[in-house]
């Protein structure tokens, strides 16, 4: 059954935007057809088609299931943008598929973007989340400048210059993978020496992703998926 992405209104009733609107069109989905739906925030439910207008679709709720988180962690990513959009879309499908709860867009000394297309990127993102299956729909921020940000929890960022480093595997051996982890990766010149001597200076803790020089959007990716990797999957509910 072909899945589609909607906001449920209540118990009862649910709509599809004008995005998926147009995908059930294209399936030829008529009224009174049965679709799957996801809301992004867990939960699937089976709904009639009982209008199908020119830019949306109202639905008769016919079963609904809410599941929780299946780890005991929430990521959130930070990362700047690449100067080339494709680089970075092609990271949000890929992480979105993989699992990633958050992702900040940040703005550094070094940044080669300062600006991302939010509704094409929030389009990816559900695009993805329904060819892969998955329930929750990560957050997407703004572009926020670095010394704006102040997470809490775990605090990790990766970073090119010479250094007392641990590996991100060995980081988490030794560490709990569980609450707030929140990782920074910084942009294709790197953070800048006094960006990194900031975040040392706050206890922000220096991680490495291997000895090759990573593209921005790869060191994202491969944190995503060690991080999923290292994560013992718990029983859904």
């Amino acid at each position: 059954m072909q899945t589609f992405f909607c906001a449920i209104l209540n118990d009862t009733s649910a709509q599809l935007k004008e995005e998926e609107t147009r995908h059930l069109k294209v399936l030829r989905v008529k009224e009174y057809d049965v679709i799957r739906c996801v809301d992004g925030l867990g939960g699937v439910f089976d709904c009639k088609v009982l209008k199908i207008g020119k830019d949306y679709t109202d639905l008769e709720v016919l079963t609904f299931e809410r599941f929780e988180r299946s780890k005991n962690f929430y990521l959130h990513l930070y990362l700047a943008p690449t100067k080339n959009a494709e680089r970075i879309e092609w990271f949000l499908e890929k992480a979105v598929e993989t699992g990633i709860d958050a992702i900040t867009f940040i703005d550094t000394e070094h940044a080669e973007k300062h600006r991302v297309n939010f509704q094409r990127l929030e389009r990816i993102a559900i695009s993805a989340l329904k060819q892969s299956g998955q329930l929750f729909l990560p957050l997407l921020n703004p572009i926020t400048p670095l010394n704006q940000v102040s997470p809490k929890g775990t605090i990790l960022f990766a970073h090119c210059e010479i250094g007392q480093k641990q590996g991100l595997v060995d980081y988490f051996n030794s560490n709990k993978l569980q609450g707030d982890i929140h990782v920074f990766i910084g942009p294709e010149g790197d953070f800048s020496k006094i960006e990194i001597q900031k975040m040392y200076a706050s206890g922000y803790a220096a991680i490495s992703l291997g000895n090759s020089r990573l593209r921005t959007e790869t060191a994202a990716l491969y944190t995503v998926m060690v991080i999923n990797a290292l994560s013992p999957i718990l029983p859904s509910s």
